[in-house]
């Protein structure tokens, strides 16, 4: 009568059949469980943008002009904000500009190097403060422009401007009177500036 060996190794158990769906269908589970994520993030949104946190630094407004333009650097250290309008008592309106993109073209400068442009300042009713950076109002780009200037303006003169925010609010800020040259120099990086004497 035969017998088993000892050395004979036990027959191989099969697997429940459980285990074998769950591997089968394991990419599924994955990918649905993402698309929640997704939608939680999206739709519900359990995650509150944090607040702006607004610096106005090295406030500038040009003279012997009007209009004439007031430049600054918005510094944010929250979130995204808007900057909806502004105002002075040293000029009876300040109206909001941007530059509006427009077909690049070719011109020649005075010093015969040639440049583009690339856009050209348009009142806009806002102007977008990102989070956790810059807006940056300087000569060329977007700025404010103070209309009907109740005195004329003279260097050295500080004038406040209130600047008001969708969400921050209204903040002030005391703006120095300065040449064009001047504000090129302070708020303008060093490839945007012309040689000195053009």
């Amino acid at each position: 009568m035969p017998t088993d060996s000892p050395d004979a190794a036990p027959a191989p158990q099969k697997k429940p059949d459980i285990y074998s769906r769950i591997m089968r269908f394991a990419p599924l589970y994955v990918v649905a469980f993402c698309i929640g994520i997704v939608v939680i993030v999206g739709i519900v949104r359990p995650f509150d943008s944090p607040a702006p946190s607004l610096t106005l630094r090295t406030a500038l407004v040009g003279a012997d002009f009007d209009p004439t333009g007031a430049y600054m650097i918005i510094h944010n250290a929250g979130g995204a904000d808007t900057l909806l309008s502004a105002s002075t008592p040293a000029a009876a309106s300040v109206q909001l500009q941007g530059i509006a993109p427009v077909e690049t073209t070719t011109s020649v400068v005075a010093n015969g190097v040639i440049g583009t442009v690339g856009g050209m300042l348009t009142d806009v009713d806002h102007l977008d403060v990102p989070g956790f950076g810059d807006l940056r109002l300087q000569p060329g780009s977007d700025q404010l422009l103070l209309k009907g200037l109740t005195t004329p303006l003279v260097v050295g003169q500080m004038i406040p401007i209130t600047l008001n925010f969708e969400k921050a609010g209204a903040i002030t800020v005391e703006a120095t009177v300065a040449t064009y040259d001047e504000i090129a120099d302070r708020l303008l990086p060093p490839r945007l500036k012309l040689p000195a004497g053009q």
